[in-house]
């Protein structure tokens, strides 16, 4: 069972859940027990769109409340506009700042934390889904491999001989794949791997590029179904200008329309994105996560 863990700050909380791995906005933290295998996601505070990646690609997300501070705040906000399981550290008590928002969460002590996330994660299940999807974070080139791709497996199984689709439409075939060093015939979700491909450059594959079974194009515009957070004010408009973030990408957005709770946003660089994908909107103001959106359709 492997699992996906957001963990929005607290670094010696994540050296506790596990092994420093690579580092870019996002810091990987590895653990392995037996057959599960728990991967820590920590964003760099300084570039605040890798939270909203971070909240999003999370198969759940572990609160440290060890400040009563904004950024605690911050993800509670976050959290109640996301359908995710949350598990909160016991350093403070704060179930009355959790009191009437629809949050699923429970408390954890740090001798319990590594077992309350596999529990969490084997109530999950899986998506259900046939199609394969791969969520990337990096891609380089390895001398004598060739292309070399990073990412989290977010639908299905992947497995070696697969041929998937770039966000571009070119086609790749999966030579070989890797989790957790270790040699792997197929990977299903909640796995972090990497893969050796034939068919790309590494040039050619950015981070929050997909690989799927089917091309999930990049898209210029994105009409979403918006749910706002009751603890913030803010009017969404038309010509209003906000971050978005879903998974691993990252665009500007400018609100073309907004009828009732559905958004049409313009983005300053395309991005992929299917239906049912779920992202996150910033605002300047704090707190800077305001609203969830749902994709409807990618144009």
């Amino acid at each position: 069972m492997n699992t996906i863990v957001g963990l929005p700050f607290d670094k010696e909380l994540a050296e506790f859940i596990g092994k420093k791995g690579s580092e870019n906005s996002i810091t990987f933290y590895n653990r392995k027990i037996g057959n599960d295998v728990i991967v820590a996601l920590q964003p760099n505070m300084e570039k605040f769109y890798s939270m909203l990646e971070v909240l999003t690609i999370s198969d759940q997300v572990v609160v440290s409340t060890k400040s009563i501070d904004r950024a605690l705040g911050e993800v509670i906000v976050a959290l109640s506009l996301l359908e995710k399981s949350a598990i909160f550290t016991d350093d403070n008590g704060i179930d009355d700042l959790l009191k009437g928002l629809k949050i699923k969460y429970r408390i954890a002590s740090r001798a319990s934390l590594i077992e309350a996330i596999l529990e969490a994660r084997r109530g999950m299940g899986s998506s259900g889904s046939h199609d394969a999807r791969i969520d990337i974070d990096k891609a380089f080139n390895v001398k004598g491999v060739g292309t070399v791709v990073l990412g989290i497996v977010t639908k299905g199984v992947v497995r070696v001989h697969d041929t998937l689709y770039h966000s571009s439409g070119k086609s790749i075939v999966v030579r070989s794949m890797q989790s957790q060093d270790e040699d792997i015939e197929e990977a299903g979700e909640g796995t972090r791997i990497g893969i050796a491909v034939k068919g790309m450059e590494h040039d050619e594959i950015e981070k929050g590029d997909i690989l799927a079974s089917r091309q999930i194009p990049s898209a210029k515009s994105l009409s979403i179904e918006i749910s706002k957070s009751p603890l913030v004010g803010e009017q969404m408009e038309q010509g209003n200008l906000y971050g978005i973030g879903c998974n691993f990408s990252y665009s500007k957005a400018f609100v073309e329309s907004i009828e009732k709770n559905i958004a049409r946003l313009k983005l300053e660089k395309p991005l992929p994105a299917e239906a049912g994908d779920v992202c996150l909107l910033e605002r300047q103001a704090v707190p800077r996560i305001f609203a969830s959106g749902k994709v409807i359709t990618n144009e």
